[in-house]
């Protein structure tokens, strides 16, 4: 359960309390409502920590590229030096492999850049959804501390009424 589950849990929570009588005000147990927020303040880590994974993913993906880039330098290095050794195409392997490690260079330079590339987007989405589930949490939560200011101001009203109506 993710913290938008925890909010739409919340919400259905407050639309099935008991309706205040002769008013628009519903009742809520507050053991119910500290636990819902316990609960989000437990998975706000985890979304972080499913954030920092995105971050460690990005890392491997660059690092792969690298080592796939080497490869295919060293491949390219192994090959010019065999060509270079037979005697009969000596020029036309040297000029070959210099081609080839030239490839070889631009498409090592193009899957870091691709990497990169996509390392920024992931990190980039990431970024954007922690900042949305914040603005979110932020946002119900200013939602939700209204809602129970407003309910305690109710409650206050009603013990007051219940004393004058004692008197």
């Amino acid at each position: 359960m993710n913290i938008m589950d925890l909010i739409n849990e919340m919400e259905d929570y407050f639309e099935s309390c008991s309706k205040v009588p002769f008013s628009n005000k519903i009742m809520v147990n507050p053991e119910v409502i500290y636990e819902l927020m316990t609960d989000m303040r437990l998975k706000l880590p985890e979304e972080i920590k499913r954030c920092q994974r995105v971050l460690e993913e990005k890392e491997k993906i660059i690092l792969d590229a690298k080592m796939n880039a080497e490869n295919v330098e060293k491949e390219t290095e192994n090959k010019m030096l065999e060509l270079i050794n037979e005697h009969e195409i000596m020029q036309k392997a040297y000029s070959e492999a210099e081609v080839v490690l030239s490839e070889a260079k631009n498409t090592s330079r193009e899957l870091k850049l691709g990497a990169y590339e996509y390392a920024d987007e992931i990190i980039s989405k990431v970024e954007n959804i922690a900042k949305a589930t914040l603005q979110e949490t932020n946002r119900v939560y200013e939602q939700f501390e209204e809602y129970m200011s407003n309910q305690l101001e109710i409650l206050d009203n009603n013990r007051q009424d219940l004393h004058e109506r004692r008197k």
